[in-house]
């Protein structure tokens, strides 16, 4: 696997333990929300399991509305594939599962990140829940 490949695949761990900290956490507790909007590319698009559609500056006010307000939910993803590594884009599959209060959502999701700069930059994601 090339190093571009791990740092994707890195760079899908890292993100869901933000979000995971962003959701169980208060606004203000530290710095987690700028660094998590520094992993999405300007060009960011999302779409998800209920067919919504999202630019960057949507995610960031949904991320916003959400904050603390999941204390308790888990993140985790595995299964990570590397579909497509073409020059400094990669293309990853993962499921990821979201735990909270017994009840349990898993999903598959499709994300392109942009590797040209330092850390990779997630351009799209397209997440189906799994039945």
């Amino acid at each position: 696997m090339t190093v571009l490949a791990q740092e994707a695949r890195h760079s899908v761990v890292v993100l869901h333990q933000l979000i995971e900290r962003i959701f169980n956490q208060p606004a203000g507790s530290d710095d987690s929300f700028q660094l998590l909007m520094s992993y999405f590319h300007p060009e960011f698009r999302m779409v998800t399991p209920k067919g919504k559609e999202y630019n960057l500056n949507e995610v960031e006010d949904l991320f916003r509305q959400l904050q603390g307000q999941r204390e308790g939910m888990r993140i985790a993803t595995c299964e990570h594939v590397i579909l497509s590594h073409h020059e400094n884009e990669i293309t990853v599959q993962y499921r990821e599962m979201q735990m909270m209060d017994g009840d349990n959502q898993s999903r598959i999701s499709l994300a392109i990140l942009d590797c040209s700069s330092s850390i990779p930059r997630w351009r799209y994601l397209h997440e189906t829940l799994v039945a």
